[in-house]
């Protein structure tokens, strides 16, 4: 069996929530809040998306080209 591992770092974690949260929720992040509290969320939530694409766009690529297998797509952090 072949595996492909990708790694998430993300390194913009306060303009993240500054996008999706606005202002007042990135200075209570970077003044209040624990970094590694926010940043733990923040790449829980990208990993989720990131998921959630690779299982629903790569089962219609396999199915397009042919292919029949079984995907387990699944999360790892990097502690276990």
């Amino acid at each position: 069996m072949k595996r492909i591992i990708i790694d998430i770092d993300i390194k913009n974690i306060i303009e993240i929530v500054k996008k999706r949260k606005g202002r007042i929720s990135a200075f209570f992040v970077k003044y209040v809040l624990k970094e590694e509290t926010v940043r733990e969320e923040v790449e829980r939530r990208v990993v989720d998306e990131v998921q959630k694409n690779l299982e629903q766009n790569l089962k219609i690529r396999l199915d397009q080209e042919g292919v029949k297998a079984e995907l387990n797509i699944r999360q790892v952090d990097s502690s276990d």
